[in-house]
């Protein structure tokens, strides 16, 4: 599989010196910024670690009395364990293991996003502030509580920070991580209602472009299909295409283990979009519909027994639809 389109790092740019509250380049001072203080707003910065706390998780130093935080600062995931020590960023992270994680293994059996990623999580930094980043700002969704949005814009910082340092060195970051990180950050655009944004999912292309993996079932390809599904919502909410090519040259094996087929109609759904709603695209021909509708007929004749309904009749409550039900998530065939 090859994810193309991509855009090169250096399309990628951050400042330096950011003022947390307005977001406009700031002087840098310490404790509070001159637009800070003219506005009486908080200034939050972000504290890191000294490299040589950032040693494997084995050997990790606290660095409980090196860096001293103010009230108005949130602990760094530069040591992810010491991190997790703080009450606040501890609850954040049980929120996604505990309400969130599920949403990203829809079609996965293996259950990547729940079980995987939070123990990659305890040593990644990238990927812990990308978990914060997206729990916190659902929670403020939820609850309404605005320091949520402070947690969540503070961790998404962090983690855009964080994600454009590793492309300067592409060939040695963790992928499978990474991508799962980008992947919660894209959640976090969409739900902080910035749908537009395509930071994120940009990042992705120029970390991916070109590079060739197969999809097996491994975090990276797990990253891969949440990828592709939030491309998916994006361009059908904007009516476009998608930001990544799919093509028969690139199309995953045919399916095997009963999630598969899941994931297999989303890739043709993929490419239905990008053949309808791409820029200047022509009109369909019959010849092109009848295909396409071959291959989707050619997916459904080939599911497995376990993907029929259960059909109970008067359960639940009284409607005039037919009481059905299925065993597994994908087995509602939404891509």
């Amino acid at each position: 599989m090859t994810l193309d389109r991509g855009l090169r790092p250096a399309n990628l740019q951050l400042r330096s010196q950011v003022c947390r509250s307005r977001r406009i380049k700031c002087d840098g001072q310490r404790p509070k910024c001159r637009p800070c203080q003219r506005s009486s707003r908080h200034c939050h910065w972000i504290e890191t670690v000294p490299a040589a706390s950032a040693v494997s998780p084995a050997h990790q130093v606290s660095p409980l009395g090196s860096t001293v935080y103010s009230e108005t600062e949130y602990r760094s995931t530069q040591v992810p364990e010491y991190a997790l020590q703080d009450p606040q960023v501890a609850n954040i992270f049980r929120h996604y293991m505990e309400n969130l994680a599920a949403w990203y293994d829809l079609n996965d059996s293996k259950r990547h996003f729940k079980d995987v990623v939070p123990i990659r999580a305890r040593y990644n930094p990238l990927l812990l502030s990308a978990i914060l980043a997206f729990a916190a700002a659902h929670q403020h969704r939820t609850l309404g509580d605005s320091i949520y949005l402070e947690l969540a814009e503070f961790y998404h910082y962090d983690s855009v920070r964080r994600l454009i340092s590793l492309t300067n060195n592409v060939d040695q970051l963790p992928i499978g991580e990474t991508l799962a990180a980008i992947c919660l950050l894209r959640s976090y655009e969409i739900i902080t209602q910035n749908v537009s944004s395509q930071n994120h999912l940009q990042g992705c292309y120029s970390l991916l472009a070109s590079r060739q993996f197969h999809i097996t079932a491994d975090l990276l390809s797990a990253g891969y299909w949440n990828y592709l599904r939030e491309d998916i919502t994006v361009a059908l909410i904007e009516r476009r295409g998608l930001m990544i090519t799919l093509s028969d040259q690139n199309a995953p094996l045919e399916p095997t283990e009963d999630m598969d087929f899941a994931n297999y109609v989303t890739f043709l759904l993929g490419k239905c979009i990008n053949r309808c709603l791409s820029v200047d695209s022509p009109p369909l021909d019959l010849l092109e519909w009848e295909a396409m509708k071959a291959e989707l007929d050619s997916w459904k004749s080939s599911l497995p027994p376990s993907f029929d309904p259960i059909r109970t009749p008067q359960l639940g409550t009284q409607s005039s639809f037919p009481s059905i039900w299925t065993l597994r998530s994908w087995h509602g065939w939404n891509p």
